[in-house]
């Protein structure tokens, strides 16, 4: 009778380690974070296809001729590799962290965010006709994670963390001021486009205003 020879642990490679590694931290953060890891994927699919960036980028005639996706579509779109980086590496930090502590209403606040965001771009902006980017939507992202992390320190007492996140947001003001007055973006190079700071601060409006609306983050496990 011939019998199988159980595999003991001696018999795994370190690659299979990794391996099994990766698979539990991929399958953990689709659990937490599947929303954001699923637009960042999209994301980098469009850009990949510049006739699919171009189909669905935020075209302001588009819009009101009834193509009314793009207010959402648009804001996954990218002019070039460094303004898809910068912009894709804050929404993925940003979007896990809200995500993991607002899992039941991140695509709802997301999609508010997004809408709201478009259409003041499409009524404040003068002489642009196109818009790129989830510069707007990160912006509302610092807001909400900001004042939702003030609001649960000073709810715990915790004196140096609400130090801490209202320092935060004193920068992320003192960072829209600054793009209000120089007509410039902080940290990211804007050859070849305009950045569109309406957009920044329509983001930090309504990421405040749903940060003030719901319960402190952290009682959304």
């Amino acid at each position: 009778m011939i019998t199988a020879e159980p595999v003991g642990p001696s018999h795994y490679t370190k690659t299979d380690s990794w391996l099994q590694q990766l698979q539990r931290w991929a399958s953990e953060a689709w659990n937490h974070n599947a929303c954001t890891m699923m637009i960042a994927v999209v994301t980098v699919v469009i850009f990949a296809i510049p006739t699919l960036t171009a189909s669905l980028q935020l075209d302001f005639n588009s819009v009101t001729g009834g193509q009314w996706w793009r207010l959402l579509s648009g804001h996954l779109t990218h002019y070039d590799g460094q303004h898809l980086f910068w912009d894709l590496l804050m929404f993925v930090v940003l979007g896990a962290i809200c995500e993991r502590q607002n899992r039941k209403w991140f695509g709802v606040f997301l999609v508010i965010m997004a809408t709201v965001v478009s259409l003041t771009v499409m009524f404040t902006s003068a002489g642009i006709s196109e818009y790129r980017g989830l510069s707007g939507i990160d912006t509302g992202l610092f807001a909400w994670l900001t004042i939702g992390q003030l609001r649960t320190s000073l709810a715990g007492r915790d004196r140096y963390f609400a130090a801490f996140w209202a320092m935060s947001g004193f920068l992320l003001m003192g960072k829209l001021g600054f793009e209000m007055i120089t007509g410039d973006v902080l940290f990211v190079q804007t050859d070849g486009f305009k950045p569109m700071l309406e957009s920044h601060l329509a983001g930090a409006v309504v990421g405040a205003l749903i940060a003030l609306a719901t319960p402190a983050l952290g009682n959304d496990a």
